[in-house]
């Protein structure tokens, strides 16, 4: 089940512009890799040495196939693709590394990571915890 609550925004664009106000997501920390392994080890039959190895493995082969231009796909969960992000120049002669701006690698989920999203429950949370600020606009969130 994912929380949500309501934070105020400054929207300058579009018909309506103006203070309005929406939805986002109430985010319940983070897993650390430790977590991470402890949960898998319990739904698994691999003690935690095995799993933390395993995972060490896969950031790195993740990490390399990406750096080298592969995109990895997990089954269960989607693909990491790499991109570049460019200046466009007029000529072919102009584009060299110097108009690269970023690399970056995104993350696509698979049709059964998207189906299980799109039927994910929602459930407000109130209030939000006192003093929390928008990330984005430096405003406090309204419960």
């Amino acid at each position: 089940m994912l929380h949500y609550t309501k934070v105020r925004r400054r929207i300058a664009t579009g018909t309506n512009p103006g203070v309005k106000f929406l939805a986002v997501i109430s985010r319940n920390g983070i897993m650390t890799q430790e977590q991470l392994i402890e949960r898998i080890a319990g739904a698994s039959a691999l003690a935690e040495n095995d799993v933390l190895s395993a995972l060490r493995a896969l950031q790195m082969v993740i990490t390399d196939a990406t750096m080298n231009g592969i995109t990895v796909q997990l089954d269960q969960l989607g693909c990491f693709t790499p991109y570049l992000s460019a200046k466009a120049m007029d000529t072919n002669e102009e584009v060299d590394t110097s108009t690269i701006r970023r690399v970056a690698i995104r993350f696509n989920p698979n049709v059964r990571f998207k189906s299980k999203l799109k039927t994910t429950s929602y459930e407000y949370r109130n209030p939000a915890p006192k003093g929390l600020v928008d990330e984005n606009s430096g405003e406090e969130i309204i419960p």
